[in-house]
């Protein structure tokens, strides 16, 4: 597959259907909590069940995409995914708006881990960091254009308009996707699926240190991410007294700081290497941790200074998130589809996670949002040092 211009926008597209069902309705958080009669912890763990739910099912499409090719698992997930937005623009009870965050997890999980292994199909490590660069970098404007756009929509019409979007949004996606990307699995290549051969495959790769120690790597930070995603709208709107339509913008701040590094990694990818890159990304994120920790002590730090220390920890996530996994895929050898899908649901499980813990430890102040990103970013940037000292032990040439 040829990686054109159309191509990138339409993988783009695909991959930031996730982020825009995260990110739309963000802004909405307190009109949701107030409409249905919740505390506003409740509303948080919609996201966190849809992060869980997310996850989990990711672990079924890898093999299923490795054993029936890549193009069958997106269709079917973005038929699930409008479904579930179709049930979230109707609810008129918590429970209900739950039970569609579920099932519109259950669809977005198939788009998202087949995309990477889409694109990894017959590309080398370094190429496979350029190509994700590239649509990251298109699907870094999702949640650029989500928070402000979900704040526009609440404020002109309400919050169940914004999954009408998400709904429209998604049978945009499954005409583009059949009209623009071919299949990049040849059935030659492809797994025969059974239980038992999809449980030797991740047992296979969950007992490689150099492997797991990438994706755990990964999934800290997202973590970490996910941590100022869930508790972002709090933070911003009752702590420091931003207005729903403003709170977009300054998230977007985060976006934009994703969006530079995304073209940095993409410029300097195949020059540099992958792995000096996040080398330098990892530097920053330990400098940015030092100054969480730092803001956790006060009493209330200015605002400049925490929207710097979430673009800074959000920022790299272009370079890390495909160095990680290009790292754990080239020792992968045909199983692609199973390292994104364990990947996956171990980097969603553990957004999902520190969700649940930032609602348990809500006090009405910033410090668990910050102390939990601190944790997530010290211990993204221990294992990646165990992981290249692994890596000194056992090198292989980056052909795969």
């Amino acid at each position: 597959m040829q990686l054109t211009l159309p191509i990138i926008l339409v993988l783009g597209l695909l991959a930031g259907i996730t982020p825009l069902a995260i990110d739309a309705y963000l802004p909405s958080f307190p009109s949701v909590a107030e409409d249905l009669n919740q505390d506003i912890s409740h509303i948080q763990l919609t996201l966190s069940v849809y992060l869980f739910v997310f996850a989990i099912f990711q672990i079924f499409y890898g093999p299923l995409s490795d054993a029936i090719g890549r193009r069958k698992v997106v269709v079917t997930g973005l038929v699930i995914y409008i479904i579930g937005s179709f049930l979230c623009a109707i609810a008129g009870t918590y429970e209900w708006l739950m039970g569609g965050r579920v099932v519109q997890a259950i669809g977005g999980a198939a788009v998202a881990v087949t995309i990477p292994a889409l694109v990894k199909d017959n590309l080398t490590t370094n190429q496979f960091a350029k190509a994700m660069s590239m649509i990251m970098l298109v699907m870094a404007l999702a949640p650029l254009v989500a928070p402000i756009l979900g704040g526009t929509i609440l404020v002109v019409f309400n919050w169940h308009a914004i999954f009408v979007f998400l709904m429209l949004l998604g049978i945009v996606a499954i005409f583009l996707f059949l009209r623009t990307i071919p299949e990049t699995l040849p059935k030659e290549k492809r797994t025969p699926l059974s239980l038992a051969s999809s449980l030797r495959n991740y047992f296979t790769l969950t007992k490689n240190p150099i492997i797991m120690g990438y994706i755990t790597a990964g999934a800290l930070h997202f973590a970490g991410l996910m941590c100022f995603v869930t508790g972002a709208s709090f933070v911003y709107i009752k702590i420091y007294g931003i207005n729903e339509g403003l709170f977009g913008f300054l998230f977007g701040m985060n976006i934009i700081t994703m969006m530079i590094a995304t073209t940095i990694n993409g410029r300097f990818v195949e020059k540099l290497g992958i792995d000096t890159l996040v080398h330098y990304a990892m530097v920053v994120l330990l400098i940015d941790v030092a100054g969480l920790i730092v803001m956790c002590f006060m009493e209330q730090p200015p605002l400049p200074a925490v929207m710097l220390g979430m673009m800074l920890f959000t920022g790299p996530i272009g370079i890390l998130g495909s160095g990680f996994m290009g790292g754990a895929m080239r020792r992968a050898g045909s199983l692609n589809g199973s390292v994104a899908a364990l990947a996956g649901t171990i980097r969603f499980s553990s957004g999902a996670l520190s969700g649940v813990v930032l609602s348990m430890l809500h006090n009405g102040t910033f410090v668990p949002m910050l102390g939990i990103m601190s944790v997530c970013g010290l211990g993204t940037f221990v294992i990646y040092k165990y992981v290249k000292k692994l890596e000194q032990l056992t090198p292989i040439s980056d052909t795969q």
